[in-house]
Formats: structure tokens, sequence, C-alpha cells
């Protein structure tokens, strides 16, 4: 029984960090954006300096995949480490850690969601030349983006924490007493 629920711990930690790692990842709709999007040259200077303020946060958000990245490949490889009764001790602290980054991974969809109907507005307002409007949901667009990179850095901040609830160093502190 207890081998069963040490796999169940097991597991879970595999399946909560990957999917809140994929779910931090650029999306998909980047690609989108390139390929139905008319030159952005073509578009007034203010909308081209929204553009601007939206490929900045597109690199930030590339840089924080590959750190999020990085941090589950630490958590899979401590998590590898444990002993048995490691795992026991660590399952309801890593429990709530999972569960926070569940929440965050959900906040993310949402947002998304909402950031893809607001660039099929823009696009559509943009080919009538309706630049006010256009201009607002890129506006909308880039406060959505700024919240889900909030949500990523939490999500990295989750990692961390995780790592150091099951990385060695923390173990051998939790066992002498220290």
């Amino acid at each position: 029984m207890n081998k069963r629920l040490l796999a169940l711990l097991a597991l879970s930690l595999l399946l909560i960090s990957v999917p809140a790692l994929v779910a931090a990842a650029p999306s998909e709709h980047h690609h989108y954006e390139q390929k139905n999007t008319p030159d952005w040259k073509s578009y007034p200077a203010d909308i081209q300096a929204l553009k601007l303020q939206l490929d900045k946060i597109r690199t930030e958000q590339k840089s924080l995949f590959v750190k999020m990245k990085s941090q589950h490949d630490l958590i899979t490889e401590a998590r590898k480490t444990l002993t048995t009764d490691q795992r026991t001790t660590l399952k309801e602290p890593a429990k709530l850690i999972i569960e926070q980054m569940k929440t965050t991974r959900d906040s993310i969809h949402a947002l998304r969601k909402q950031k893809h109907e607001a660039w099929d507005s823009f696009y559509a307002h943009a080919e009538s030349k309706k630049w006010s409007v256009a201009k607002s949901e890129l506006q909308a667009i880039i406060k959505q983006k700024e919240q889900i990179v909030q949500k990523q850095q939490n999500i990295l901040k989750l990692q961390k924490q995780l790592i150091a609830l099951v990385s060695p160093t923390h173990e051998s502190h939790v066992h002498s007493g220290e």
C-alpha cells in the first residue's frame, strides 16, 4: 500500500509539473499571428509601437519557458533520488505546491482564451481599418500577456519551492532534525 501511495505521488509530481510547464509555454497563437497578419509596417505608428511591446513580452516568455523547463528537469532528477520514506514525508507539502501550480495553470489557460478572442477582434478591426478599436484590442492583449507572464513567474517560484522540497540536501536536514 505504501509503495502505491509513493508511486501516485511521483506520478502526480510529474503530471502536474509537465502540464504547468506546457501551459506556461509560448502560445501556438504566436504562429497564427505571424501567418495571418498583414505587414505590421502597414499599420499606424502607435500600433507598431504596441507590436514592439508584444515582441518584448514574447522574448521574456521564451526566457521564462527555458527556465521552467530546466527547473522541471531538476525536479524530475531530484524526485528520482528520493527514498520511500522521503517521498512519504514530502507527500503533503508537495501536494500543496502542486495544487497552486494547477490553479495558476488554469488561470493561464483562461487568459490565453481571452487573448485569442482579442486577437481575432484585433484582426477584424485592423482589416476594416478601425484603428482606434484595433489599438484598444492590442492594448488588452498586452495586458493579458503581462498577466500571463506574472503567472508564469509564479510557476517558476512554485517550481523552486518544489525543488527545495525534493532536493537531497533538504531531505538530509529533515531526517537529521535540522
